[in-house]
């Protein structure tokens, strides 16, 4: 997979490539191309080339021709991609990496528009004196592009020569940062002071160094720090010694990790001694980063960075988001996925782009922003209360709202509301993962036999279903599942694990039938939770978490069971979660105040066991199951206190409802599912409602409602 920039460039790639055999047909091919780019960045900016490789070295005698007239060719080439000089000179200028040695410095490089966006909302807000410094700079998009925020003339040159600071790792990396910057300016004194402030060191062992280059802080902190857990692993191991491997796939050997941990150890124990915000769990360096530019910023700067979602959704991260908000005058917080392939990564990777003014006084609203599903940023932002959200989310994790009216019905519902892990609620849940799909993999065999169980995996489970797909073929992420029809009453587990390898207690477990649900997950999914009732005589991998109450037994289950599988429940998991429903996440969902022996609790009771055993029934009518999640769902909602319209907000996030069913006449799609729930909350709440005849309009069209779009298109219901 290629990033947007990367498809780009590649008619300048080309050239570059032609150029630097050229010119140092021997050499190092990295060399060789940066010493081309220095050329180009010479022709751009104005300045005497020969005067620049006397100062940083470079022995122009050892090159077979001279560069500079491929100079403006590459000019030419890079004015036709529309990403700006100093930009594209950056991106030209990285090391290629393979893919494991990106995943082990986490080295996935800043696009240029991502770069353009942070310098535009950071350098703005930049008033204090001092440096503006990237600790983690690579070749320099960011501090090219924050330079680039400067008019060109005399106030962009002094802000090169006196005031621009990066550091890395590579001294290539360096080289490149330079040049592209330099290319922005015309004075090769300018180019000389930038050049002094570039330093070849690991930024988080050098807090002495941070110290000297700014006493009284940095005005502008600016970075995309690496994003990678400080770890060994097998499957990791495996790929940078060149395997080519899906991740889950079994080993065929086992390696001795031993000295890569020891050496990793040693190095988390020197980096992370005197840090006091990285919580428990795994050291990430974005983590580490972090904290170091809220130590290095001024207490009037502005730390602006790129950073993984997790940020403000990990458990983990909780410290970080609150000295963030406490040192923070202003934050600024733009949530994007990676639609735009910004990165040569999954296009439903998300990220953040995060400005904080820093220093003291009344605190502003946090202002927000939600990529929609293209990855465009909307023009306004959502002004969050900080009193409010510390009242909705104690734990200042931020729920992923778009508009005022989202904010609005989310804190009117969390205030409304308690929580799943709340302790003095009525759920006390005990979560458990019952077979590790990794360390307990030895002890999965193919074939039952008599004294082993079928292993639940998370592509069995859907909502109140356990065997909604069948294993056919393959291992790990290329096995192939099959959807199954709701009449399907039997379970085909891809695994069988022997009684003897399962610990007492979970043996205990699968004696009864329990709550589970699938833990992977994704914000644009059909539907993000997927929980159903795991029947007992099989035993759940660690994707399907099983989940118990201490009090209220199997009515308390049931009543989770609606709630969990409810629209409304899902649109508030949907404002918090990324990829996974870790444990942290559903201790923190918001459920309405429902007893299991209220009236309303009794009847959600009753329609989850209707639709529990709908599965396997071959005499079931698919309308009617789809009536009884219609009747559960406008239940919830009215017990919530929505009304339609706060309803068909609800349910504008879920697009891909109903693919596959036919449409009313005229229409592109269909909206059967969403007619049906609008109809019956229309009912429950005696008010008339359009969604009254759609839903029997679709009915007639030979629609039904809540068959995910896999099954339909297959023909299964």
């Amino acid at each position: 997979m290629k990033s947007l920039e990367q498809r780009l460039l590649l008619a300048t790639e080309h050239l570059l490539n032609a150029a630097a055999a050229e010119v140092l047909p021997n050499g190092n091919r990295t060399a060789a191309r940066l010493t081309v780019l220095e050329a180009v960045s010479a022709v751009s900016g104005g300045w005497n080339l020969d005067g620049f490789w006397d100062l940083v070295g470079v022995d122009s005698s050892r090159l077979d021709v001279d560069p500079t007239p491929w100079a403006d060719k590459i000019l030419t080439s890079i004015a036709g991609t529309g990403i700006p000089t100093a930009s594209a000179l950056s991106a030209l200028s990285r090391e290629v990496l393979p893919p494991s040695q990106q995943r082990t410095t986490g080295a996935y490089y800043t696009d240029w528009r991502l770069a353009e966006l942070l310098a535009a909302t950071a350098v703005p807000e930049v008033t204090a004196d001092g440096p503006w410094v990237d600790t983690a700079c690579g070749s320099g998009m960011l501090l090219a592009a924050a330079a680039q925020q400067v008019p060109a003339g005399a106030a962009r040159d002094s802000l090169i020569r006196d005031r621009l600071t990066g550091a890395d790792l590579s001294a290539n990396a360096l080289r490149g940062a330079l040049l592209s910057v330099a290319s922005l300016t015309g004075e090769l004194d300018a180019v000389s002071g930038f050049a002094s402030r570039l330093l070849l060191h690991d930024s988080l062992r050098s807090a002495s160094t941070w110290a000297k280059i700014a006493p009284t802080g940095a005005a502008l902190v600016i970075g995309n720090p690496p994003w990678e857990k400080l770890r060994v692993s097998r499957h990791e191991a495996a790929k940078s010694a060149g395997a080519v491997r899906a991740y889950g796939q079994s080993f065929e050997r086992d390696d001795d990790l031993a000295p890569d941990r020891s050496r990793l150890v040693t190095y988390i124990e020197e980096v992370a001694s005197g840090t006091r915000l990285q919580g428990r769990g795994e050291h990430d360096l974005y983590k580490l980063f972090l904290e170091l530019g809220m130590g290095v910023a001024s207490e009037d700067g502005v730390l602006a960075l790129l950073l993984p979602a997790g940020l403000i959704r990990s458990q983990g991260t909780e410290s970080l988001r609150r000295e963030l908000n406490s040192m923070a005058q202003s934050l600024s917080i733009s949530v994007i996925e990676n639609r735009a392939k910004h990165f040569a990564i999954d296009t439903r990777f998300k990220f953040l782009s995060v400005v904080a003014k820093i220093g003291k006084g009344r605190k502003k609203a946090i202002e927000l922003k939600v990529a929609d599903r293209t990855g465009t940023l909307p023009a306004k932002s959502v002004k969050l209360s900080r009193a409010q959200l510390a009242k909705v989310r104690p734990d200042w994790t931020i729920p992923e709202v778009r508009t005022a009216q989202e904010w609005e019905l989310y804190s009117r519902l969390a205030n409304n509301a308690v929580t799943v892990g709340d302790p003095n609620g009525p759920w006390s849940p005990t979560y458990r993962r019952e077979i590790d799909m990794t360390l307990n993999r030895k002890d999965f065999r193919r074939k039952r036999g008599n004294a082993a169980l079928p292993l639940l995996e998370g592509r069995h489970v859907s909502q109140y279903r356990w065997r909604a797909k069948s294993y056919r073929s393959g291992e790990g992420r290329s096995a192939i599942w099959n959807p199954e029809p709701l009449s399907e009453n039997a379970l085909r587990a891809q695994w069988h694990v022997s009684l003897d390898a399962i610990h007492p207690g979970t043996i205990q477990r699968t004696l009864r039938s329990r709550i589970g649900f699938c833990d992977i997950t994704g914000q644009t999914n059909e539907r993000s939770l997927l929980a159903a009732r795991i029947p007992d005589g099989v035993v759940c991998g660690n994707k399907v978490p099983t989940i118990s109450f201490e009090d209220g037994a199997v009515d308390r289950e049931d009543l989770f069971l609606a709630l969990a599988n409810s629209l409304v429940v899902d649109w508030m998991l949907r404002r918090i979660v990324t990829t996974t429903v870790n444990f942290f996440l559903l201790d923190t969902l918001c459920l309405p105040h429902i007893d299991e022996n209220a009236d309303v609790g009794r009847e959600l009771v009753a329609l989850a066991r209707l639709l529990t055993a709908a599965e396997g029934d071959p005499t079931v009518d698919v309308w009617q199951v789809g009536q009884w999640r219609a009747r559960s769902d406008a239940l919830v909602a009215a017990s919530w206190g929505l009304d339609v319209g706060d309803l068909e907000i609800v349910l504008r996030d879920f697009p891909l409802l109903d693919r596959g069913q036919p449409p009313l006449e005229g229409e592109a799609r269909s909206t059967v599912t969403a007619d049906c729930v609008l109809a019956e909350l229309a009912r429950i709440l005696a008010v008339p409602h359009p969604s009254l005849d759609r839903a029997r309009g679709a009915r007639m069209a030979g629609a039904t409602p809540y068959v995910p779009a896999e099954f339909a298109v297959k023909g299964l219901v």
